[in-house]
């Protein structure tokens, strides 16, 4: 958490090289939605985003209750999910209902 606080990012703008990077995976993996997401204690905040509904999308945070990064957080390992929809450990997150 202290090495995220002393990044500078929690909170900023959006960045013009993060949007690319968001729409370059988009492209290359075929998928509808990609996020670079930073977690702290509290939130997910978004620091980019493509494919996310509104209200999300401007509003740049989630509660924890919506994040799927919270189990990479918690384990410090890669964390795949094919089809959340199905997924043991995130298919009750509040995000699969909500988000879609």
């Amino acid at each position: 958490m202290d090495a995220l606080r002393r990044s500078g990012l929690l909170d900023t703008p959006p960045d013009a090289a993060f949007d690319r990077l968001v729409r370059l995976v988009c492209c290359l993996l075929r998928v509808p939605v990609a996020l670079v997401s930073l977690v702290d204690a509290d939130r997910q905040f978004l620091k980019a985003t493509v494919g996310l509904p509104e209200p999300w999308a401007s509003r740049r945070e989630m509660p924890l209750t919506h994040s799927f990064c919270q189990h990479v957080v918690v384990s410090g390992a890669r964390f795949v999910v094919e089809d959340a929809r199905v997924h043991p450990v995130v298919r009750d997150n509040r995000a699969v209902a909500e988000l879609g």
